[in-house]
């Protein structure tokens, strides 16, 4: 089949779920035969050189993508916010270069699927039909509304609370709005599909989790220390709001337990602001990391403190692969598959956070359970060409019912 995937972001470098997500798909579908076409936002906030692409990792893509700055503006948000009722942050992808370089491609091109990343682009529905008929696949990454909402019910800022609160119904409209716009449904996880049902979608879905390609013979570090490890993307509000709880709440109380513990936190895009709050004894900030197997690969447990957001957690399924420990919320865990005390252990309060980290550390015949059970969930469960292989007959069963 020809595929062209729309992409909010350029799924490179891997160093966030959104980027891995894409990627590890396009990877997918193009290893099993099929003809895919990237066109992408390249933002200023994300920026790559497209030529710097390691062409020998998926060498039959073909990609095109579109500068633009995304960054949000003050002015820009509070124009929007008195003067228009759509979210500032759609609104912020409706890029004149990139309508025009899609429409170029469709009708320079004939495609089977357009597959849409993310709810901000769907906003081109209409130019596709316009210039295509190939079918429209909504690949859901999240529920972007429920993200705003609960970040809203967190915030202690009044006015910011009001902001992020209107936000979310700007969204969450929106997000009802599309439903049955797009001609096949995507979810990343099963708890998302329930959404889409309330909200009444009528068209066929499946399920495509994020996948990996299994890591064979795995050898585990031997050095392995007390250390605890964060790793997600710092210029994301909920992943600041978790590391911020974690040690407000519970980095005092645990140091005194595990005198020899460390938090290491990584991820990019941090402001300045969050880098002065996480400054503590024996936490040690690391910023971007190049690679993520060598700064994970001497530690032992990955804290989740996730209180707000939605989706499907990737670093997450990247530990499993890794063999670490998880303690995660409920929420942190949604759309991994995993089962409490089998391939993770959640923890909803500051208390049960301290006591199972203790006992990770602790009961060694406990942690090895956990961290094989978890490798060998994700190996069946997240094995990227499975999961590219069903999708692909999912959009070839539905591409047949056309002719």
């Amino acid at each position: 089949m020809k595929i062209l995937v729309l992409s909010s972001k350029f799924p490179y470098p891997l160093k966030d779920g959104g980027a891995i997500a894409t990627y590890n798909l396009l990877s997918g579908l193009s290893a099993i035969g099929h003809q895919v076409t990237l066109l992408t936002f390249n933002t200023k906030k994300h920026y790559f050189k497209p030529e710097n692409f390691p062409k020998d990792k998926i060498p039959s893509l073909k990609i095109y993508s579109v500068y633009a700055d995304t960054s949000p503006k003050i002015f820009s948000a509070a124009k929007n916010l008195i003067f228009s009722t759509k979210p500032y942050i759609l609104t912020r992808f409706n890029n004149t270069q990139f309508k025009k370089k899609l429409k170029y491609l469709l009708q320079n091109n004939t495609f089977d699927i357009i597959q849409i990343e993310g709810l901000y682009l769907l906003q081109f529905i209409s130019l596709i039909r316009k210039n295509s008929t190939a079918l429209i696949a909504y690949r859901a990454h999240n529920i972007e509304h429920e993200i705003w909402s609960k970040l809203s019910k967190n915030e202690l800022n009044i006015l910011f609370k009001v902001y992020l609160k209107n936000l979310s119904k700007r969204i969450k409209k929106y997000e009802k709005a599309i439903i049955n716009q797009y001609d096949l449904l995507i979810p990343i996880s099963e708890a998302d599909t329930h959404f889409f049902k309330d909200f009444g979608n009528k068209k066929p879905f499946h399920i495509s989790p994020v996948g990996f390609e299994s890591k064979k013979h795995i050898k585990e570090d031997e050095n392995k220390h007390k250390h605890i490890y964060f790793i997600g993307s710092l210029d994301w509000i909920p992943n600041r709001e978790a590391i911020l709880w974690f040690i407000e709440n519970c980095w005092l109380l645990l140091k005194r337990l595990q005198p020899d513990i460390k938090l290491f936190i990584a991820g990019r895009n941090a402001p300045e602001h969050f880098i002065k709050k996480i400054k503590y004894t024996d936490i040690i900030y690391k910023g971007e990391v190049e690679d993520v197997n060598d700064f994970i690969k001497d530690k032992r447990i990955m804290i989740v403190p996730l209180l707000s957001g939605s989706g499907m957690r990737v670093k997450i399924i990247e530990a499993f692969l890794n063999k670490k420990a998880v303690v995660s919320t409920k929420l942190g865990a949604v759309g991994t598959k995993s089962t409490d005390n089998q391939h993770i252990l959640i923890a909803e309060t500051k208390e049960e956070f301290i006591d199972k980290i203790v006992l990770l550390l602790q009961n060694k015949n406990l942690y090895q359970k956990i961290i094989n059970d978890a490798y060998k969930l994700v190996s069946e469960k997240f094995n990227i060409f499975d999961i590219a292989k069903s999708l692909a007959e999912f959009y070839t069963q539905e591409f047949k019912k056309l002719k």
